[in-house]
């Protein structure tokens, strides 16, 4: 595939235990967008190989010399690696070469076609666009996280596992100083990067369609099949990935994709059983989760009607 200027870029930030996760998510995003005016980023600290078939589709991985960055910066690390920040770097690095940028997960499956118009979807005077967290789908009116700890009287706390970010905007706020500048002030925090984001803009961002960052597919899996999200956030554990080994409640044809492309690719996390479908919960948990859904369906429904045009957000 011809690799041309494009000013807008599609990227994630792994090491090398995601990385075959993030490719799964970058081919579904290739294969929805063969004409694109976007660029596929896998963004690391450390060269990670891209197989062949993958690269003829435009994927790419750009290492980035800004590991003493991190380092120097004394992030602290919980469940997450040190390379959750990097994206928070990604903006300024890329100023020069990107106009807007969307960020995504490596635990995201990414079907649809509009990626080209979403990435041009109007922020208003805002740095980046997201979803907010799940937590908030049930809560919306409660502070809450880091928001509650400190007294923050904002109710839109986003969900970072994507962000649509316009550079420029970014830069003119000078986000990585205020958030780094939050970390000093009070390095007790929730949620990594997501955190930072949130306590440096205090609900001041554009919000998106759940379409964009559709964070429970394992809960609401009947839901996620009827509406389909064009970005599902795996969030939660276990990862379809997982499935061979932990019963989930995950679609089985998400389970099969990812079983048949890291074993198409001879990626590691191949499934060491098959199991078509993955291993599937008891009775009695199945009737839970199909008990959970109609009594959600209603909240979930009220959700998905706030945006009715899913490249339209609320700013």
């Amino acid at each position: 595939m011809t690799v041309t200027a494009h000013r807008k870029a599609l990227v994630f930030c792994v090491d090398r235990a995601e990385h075959p996760f993030a490719l799964f998510a970058a081919h579904g995003a290739a294969r929805s967008s063969p004409d694109r005016d976007f660029d596929i980023l896998i963004c690391s600290l450390d060269p990670l190989d891209i197989p062949p078939a993958l690269a003829q589709l435009g994927i790419r991985n750009a290492v980035l010399p800004l590991k003493p960055a991190l380092e120097q910066a004394n992030l602290p690390v919980k469940w997450l690696p040190l390379i959750a920040y990097l994206r928070l770097w990604l903006p300024d690095h890329f100023a020069d070469r990107y106009d807007r940028l969307l960020y995504a997960d490596a635990d995201t499956g990414i079907t649809t076609p509009l990626l080209s118009r979403f990435l041009e979807t109007d922020l208003g005077p805002h740095p980046l666009g997201a979803v907010v967290d799940k937590a908030q789908w049930i809560r919306p009116n409660t502070p809450i996280h880091d928001f509650a700890d400190r007294g923050i009287d904002s109710t839109r706390f986003f969900n970072s596992g994507v962000l649509l970010i316009d550079t420029a905007r970014w830069r003119a706020r000078d986000m990585l100083a205020r958030m780094l500048a939050a970390k000093d002030a009070n390095p007790n925090f929730h949620f990594h990067d997501q955190s930072l984001l949130n306590i440096a803009l205090r609900g001041s961002f554009a919000e998106l369609s759940p379409y964009w960052n559709w964070q429970w597919p394992q809960r609401f899996a009947r839901f996620t099949r009827q509406k389909a999200p064009g970005i599902v956030h795996f969030t939660s554990r276990p990862k379809p990935w997982h499935a061979h080994e932990t019963p989930t409640t995950y679609a089985p044809e998400v389970i099969a994709a990812y079983q048949e492309f890291l074993e198409a690719h001879d990626l590691p996390g191949k499934f060491t059983v098959a199991r078509p479908g993955g291993l599937r919960p008891g009775p009695a948990r199945q009737i839970a989760v199909f008990a959970d859904h109609y009594v959600s369906l209603p909240m979930l429904n009220r959700l998905f009607a706030r945006f009715p045009d899913p490249l339209r957000a609320i700013i």
